[in-house]
């Protein structure tokens, strides 16, 4: 099942999770989500108990699906890296 929703980012960068996505992907109050950054696309991943790498992998495949290589992502975030944090 696939839900979207439109959310704006406050002033402090807090982002809601609109209550149709929060119960499609049964997010409750105090999980944590991995946030991933991929060019203009954010994915957020609910953290279910596991490794970071167990997490990471369902998102690794969607990259490949999107053509890019492990050294494409290195690139990226050694970019984002030199830029510093906002």
């Amino acid at each position: 099942m696939v839900e979207a929703s439109t959310t704006k980012i406050s002033s402090k960068g807090q982002v809601v999770i609109p209550a149709n996505v929060r119960k499609a992907a049964r997010l409750r109050e105090g999980e944590k989500v991995l946030v991933v950054a991929i060019g203009d696309t954010v994915v957020l991943k609910k953290m279910i108990d596991r490794s970071f790498e167990e997490a990471m992998k369902p998102v690794w495949e969607k990259v490949r699906k999107m053509g890019l290589s492990e050294q494409d992502i290195d690139a990226i975030i050694e970019e984002a890296r030199a830029q510093g944090s906002p």
